[in-house]
């Protein structure tokens, strides 16, 4: 098990040597419960996380930058929009009693 203080060693140490070449055995003073191979095997499951983790980020981003634009003005259609969704031209305005009418109630 590493603890929260070990880990944010570890993580300290990975970003400042050089990308993917932490010494494990120069650093093993460091952690006198853990072996040089279970200080690899950590490094590389911090780099992959961190890995996986900006390459869910970009995609995030690409779909993000795949939807349509919204338009400058109502008048302007950049895209036509899909089926089931309102055209960009028209906007909702909720309407008044003045536009409806009295209501008969039935009485």
């Amino acid at each position: 098990m590493w603890s929260e203080a070990e880990l944010a060693l570890l993580k300290h140490l990975m970003w400042l040597a050089e990308p993917g070449h932490v010494h494990c055995r120069g650093v093993l003073h460091l952690f006198p419960n853990h072996s040089e191979k279970e200080i690899k095997t950590r490094c590389n499951g911090i780099r992959d996380l961190e890995r996986r983790k900006e390459r869910k980020r970009l995609r995030a981003e690409v779909q993000r930058t795949d939807e349509p634009e919204e338009p400058e003005s109502p008048t302007s259609v950049v895209v036509l929009p899909p089926a089931g969704r309102l055209h960009p031209a028209v906007v909702w305005v909720p309407s008044t009693d003045r536009e409806i009418g009295p209501m008969n109630l039935g009485t």
